[in-house]
């Protein structure tokens, strides 16, 4: 699916997804007008004979698409909550290294906390910028390894410099797996084959739309029909990728953490 689209509120897009949906059933009754015109009405009435087959042939088509439209749903809300959470662990573990940075006691420790200030900024400044295109930003990444090297190289003196080192070394390892994780969060959308799969099966139903019976409350029907299915498909396509669009998962839990580490500057 075109990226472009996550330029444009999620309104405007259920809003798209709809009426293209909708529209679709008047050009299936005016391609039967003019197959009409083209073929004669003869060969349409001795398609009509197979009207309750073609009927039951597309509801079949649509049931199969719903089920497979609710479990993309599940799908993608599942990946989008994971990638919200990976942020929001990941923001968390900064902040508690920031908290053992500074019970650590030392002055040594304070340029460490310096430069964790300095790689948190850099998220919400250059990283958040670049997860929309799928990868993360150099920058970013070159600001952690003072912050992790630095932890490797204290030398704790006291027995509680020892503790709290320990856990410093651990927070230390796992923040980069949570970096790691975050930015693998950016590639977790559907497989192009689905959209093509969804193409097909919306193009199969309009072609067996086409010879049916379509008169007003079937034209009404089929309408309402289409565009309950593409509003749901708009809300698969919002959430598929967890860092486009409007619905996006933000950074606001690394904003809270750099006032919290500045709060504790105070």
């Amino acid at each position: 699916m075109p990226n472009w689209l996550y330029t444009y509120p999620d309104e405007i897009i259920v809003a798209i997804f709809s009426l293209i949906a909708a529209a679709s059933v008047p050009m299936a009754a005016t391609a039967r007008w003019c197959l009409a015109q083209i073929v004669g009405h003869g060969t349409l009435d001795q398609i009509k004979e197979n009207d309750e087959f073609l009927m039951t042939v597309r509801g079949t088509l649509f049931s199969m698409c719903s089920l497979v439209l609710a479990f993309s749903l599940v799908a993608v809300f599942t990946n989008y909550n994971r990638a919200d959470g990976a942020a929001t662990a990941e923001a968390s573990m900064i902040n508690n290294m920031d908290r053992l940075l500074v019970r650590y006691g030392d002055p040594q420790v304070a340029t460490i906390r310096a430069s964790l200030h300095a790689y948190t900024k850099s998220i919400v400044e250059d990283e958040w910028l670049l997860l929309p295109k799928g990868h993360g930003s150099e920058k970013t990444a070159s600001l952690f390894v003072p912050v992790s090297r630095s932890v490797i190289a204290i030398h704790p003196d006291s027995g509680r410099q020892s503790v709290i080192y320990t856990e410093l070394v651990k927070k230390s390892d796992d923040l980069a797996e949570a970096r790691e994780a975050r930015l693998e969060s950016t590639s977790t959308g559907l497989a192009p084959v689905f959209w093509l799969m969804m193409s097909i099966i919306f193009v199969a139903q309009m072609l067996l739309t086409v010879f049916v019976d379509l008169n007003v409350i079937r034209i009404f029907g089929y309408t309402v029909q289409l565009a309950v299915f593409g509003s749901l498909l708009s809300v698969v396509f919002i959430f598929d990728m967890p860092f486009n669009g409007q619905t996006a998962v933000n950074s606001t839990a690394f904003v809270k953490v750099l006032a919290t580490m500045q709060a504790r500057d105070q």
